[in-house]
């Protein structure tokens, strides 16, 4: 008669491995919701320049710079890429996406959705950034700034929003 002894397996060592396992299948889940959802330090400054129109970037500029820090477009609709963006502040406003216009469009535009009506949005604009913008006719609320920046209201009365953008098109000659 041939005796086996085994040793009874370790309930620790057993849990520590399921642990781990567990681990070693949700990591890719966790290092892509993070970096995705972190925004950086200068993104503030980057687009608060690019929305009161100071700056010159062009949009696969800002294609490659949302895909760096702000992962995968969520969508296109509009003739622009949206960007999930939550996180950011922009002039006191809190910023849910940021956007920009597809490669075929003759425009440069950027800008951000923010969850507030647009009167409150423009009056942190107008006192953080000292700008002042005018009302435009429309059906809708609209608002421009002598640099071009715009912002429009979102008609949903449920849930107030605002576009805040800065659009340059492509004008031919012109300098």
């Amino acid at each position: 008669m041939i005796l086996r002894v085994t040793a009874a397996p370790n309930p620790h060592y057993r849990r520590g491995e399921r642990v781990m396992r567990r681990l070693l299948l949700l990591l890719p889940l966790i290092s892509g919701v993070s970096h995705a959802a972190s925004v950086p330090s200068h993104f503030s400054e980057k687009m608060e320049a690019a929305l009161t129109c100071r700056s010159e970037w062009s949009p696969s500029y800002w294609r490659s710079y949302f895909a760096e820090f702000l992962g995968q477009p969520l969508r296109r609709w509009g003739d622009a890429e949206w960007y999930k963006a939550e996180g950011a502040e922009l002039a006191g406003n809190q910023v849910k996406e940021a956007f920009v216009n597809l490669p075929e469009s003759p425009a440069l535009m950027v800008g951000v959705l923010i969850e507030a009506p647009v009167a409150d949005v423009r009056k942190k604009i107008e006192e953080k950034l000292g700008m002042a913008f005018v009302e435009l006719a429309g059906p809708y609320p609209r608002y421009l700034s002598k640099s071009g920046s715009v912002l429009v209201g979102v008609a949903d009365p449920q849930k107030p929003q605002t576009k805040w953008y800065c659009a340059r098109w492509n004008l031919g000659n012109r300098p």
